[in-house]
């Protein structure tokens, strides 16, 4: 197992959280809302991969959510499993095939899962992949068959030198450069395939639930930041065109959760390009009776100064919630900002980072010198996470 934590050292992190979560923006669970979330826990597997006190403040984070979208589980479903033993049993799971590796080759395959509130969420008909055309991608591949010539020839020159490049770093004492790979200019297919189900939320008594199909994804995370583009856009594509057609849908909603892996590590240039792109798309996208949607992840939240960080170093905004909608319950009234109203619409991070901070320092991660920092990290980021929790609460259908 990698490094973590002492026993010590978790019993304090998990006293802190149960004493005082909120403050680092663990969402409670209330009667009056629904709670929808999505952690990347890095490389779930084994029961044994993780520590127990890892196990302890992975359960107590999942029980607060009705619905929590999980990421990166391995073809072990053993933790999985180990999870939803202590959370209990008023929760179930759902959960892909393995995606991301071709049956025999060498590579990591993992999951996606849904784990869900039993007597406040209902799983319904559906469950399927996210898969692109054939004649899609064929069409793409011809439209731009000549830079995809000049990307393999490019590439071709790059494989060639590399041995050359190599030798040279370890003749200098460097590290080692990484192996090239190929940039293509126009999306193919996705590295992993999104896993969506289809749910419904209600109370008793509850006249009309919520009903929409949820999206677990896992994108692309490369040195190529357009090619990461590619993919989430192809992603954004598949949510809208599916939402112009949502006469002929079993369920007209959609909401996407997940690692999309996008590079914002300069919000002031990132997002207009982002956000410009995705105008875009749903001007294109638009029907007679067009869908609204939100990003709530890539505004500022009315309580802060800047986008929220969900990376363990936070310096990105990999994990992201898209809501597509006609049920206008299903995400922000134009005029309630989020966090503005109690049990009403809001969204956030648990900054779990802060939390062991606090719980081991006393004092916040910024304030950590850099070797304190670095020395944090490589206890907790294999056997916890590198990427933490994002919620969304929606107020409880009636």
């Amino acid at each position: 197992m990698a490094k973590s934590f002492s026993a010590a050292d978790w019993a304090k992190i998990n006293k802190l959280v149960k004493a005082d979560g909120a403050k680092y923006g663990l969402p409670a669970s209330t009667p009056q809302s629904f709670l929808l979330g999505s952690f990347n826990i890095r490389k779930l597997a084994a029961v044994a991969s993780k520590s127990a006190g890892a196990w302890s403040l992975f359960a107590h984070i999942v029980s607060r959510f009705d619905l929590i979208g999980i990421q990166e589980v391995q073809e072990d479903m053993e933790g999985l499993e180990h999870l939803l033993g202590l959370i209990g049993d008023g929760f179930d799971v759902v959960v892909s095939d393995t995606t991301g590796r071709f049956p025999g080759d060498e590579g990591l395959a993992e999951r996606l899962a849904f784990v869900y509130r039993k007597n406040r969420v209902r799983r319904t008909e559906i469950a399927s992949d996210i898969t692109y055309d054939k004649t899609k991608v064929v069409d793409g591949l011809f439209e731009n068959r000549t830079a995809i010539a000049a990307a393999f020839a490019k590439h071709v020159q790059d494989v060639a030198a590399w041995p050359a490049k190599a030798a040279a770093a370890k003749a200098a004492g460097k590290k080692r450069p990484a192996k090239p790979s190929i940039e293509l200019p126009v999306f193919v297919t996705f590295i992993r395939t999104p896993h969506c189900v289809s749910f419904e939320v209600g109370w008793a008594g509850t006249k009309k639930p919520y009903e929409f199909l949820a999206v677990n994804v896992h994108l692309l995370y490369g040195e190529h930041p357009v090619e990461r583009r590619q993919e989430f856009f192809a992603l954004m594509n598949w949510l809208f065109s599916q939402a112009q057609t949502a006469d002929d849908r079993y369920y007209p909603d959609m909401i996407m959760m997940g690692d999309c892996n996008l590079d914002l590590d300069k919000p002031e240039v990132d997002l207009p390009l982002i956000t410009g792109m995705l105008k875009q798309l749903t001007t294109v996208k638009s029907s007679k009776k067009a869908a609204d949607f939100s990003l709530p992840f890539l505004d500022v939240h009315p309580g802060k100064n800047a986008v929220f960080r969900t990376n363990a170093r936070l310096d990105q905004t990999f994990d992201q919630v898209a809501i597509i909608r006609r049920d206008p319950r299903l995400g922000p009234a134009a005029n309630a900002p989020a966090g503005s109203v109690a049990n009403g619409f809001d969204y956030g991070v648990f900054d779990f980072a802060d939390l062991f901070a606090q719980a081991l320092h006393g004092k916040d991660l910024a304030a950590l010198s850099a070797a304190e920092r670095k020395a944090l990290f490589e206890q907790f980021e294999f056997d916890f996470s590198d990427h933490m929790p994002i919620w969304v609460r929606l107020p409880r259908p009636t």
